[in-house]
């Protein structure tokens, strides 16, 4: 009787594992450019920054379970509009969809979500601007109307 309860219990926690995990091709993206500006945020670590109890701020993370921010150099990287493309044929690949482009403080994003039963489960942010290439990889939600709020508090990281 313990050893299934022991592997009900593995089990259990290896499916939270996966339903928690970043998409494939962030991942890939994350070890091949390995010695990237990355940084990891959890629904608790959101909540710790918000020092000021800011409401803004509350309502932009409350469904943020996990965020994973990379920042990769075009020009060290050679990175070029084909790599970019074959990312976004990439996250198409696992069901993201073309959620918005839009231009924000002279950086180029396209925004992707994934959904399950209407529901947003995902975000993927792809920005390009003259020198960098960063992909902010959004397990969970974030109302769309905060899109830009979230994308200058990202561009402010350094």
């Amino acid at each position: 009787m313990k050893k299934i309860f022991s592997i009900l219990a593995i089990a259990v926690l290896a499916s939270q594992v996966t339903v928690i995990a970043q998409s494939k091709t962030t991942r890939a993206f994350a070890e091949k450019y390995d010695d990237a500006f990355t940084l990891f945020f959890y629904n608790n670590t959101l909540h710790m920054l918000n020092q000021e109890d800011n409401k803004e701020f509350e309502a932009l993370i409350k469904d943020i379970d996990k965020m994973k921010f990379i920042r990769v150099s075009k020009k060290e990287n050679n990175l070029t509009d084909a790599d970019f493309k074959k990312m976004v044929d990439k996250y198409h690949d696992e069901d993201f969809e073309d959620l918005m482009t839009m231009s924000h403080e002279g950086m180029n994003i396209n925004v992707y979500i994934q959904e399950d039963d209407g529901v947003t489960t995902g975000l993927v942010l792809l920005m390009s601007d003259a020198e960098s290439f960063s992909v902010l990889d959004i397990i969970g939600s974030v109302p769309l109307n905060k899109l830009a709020n979230l994308i200058s508090k990202v561009q402010d990281i350094n």
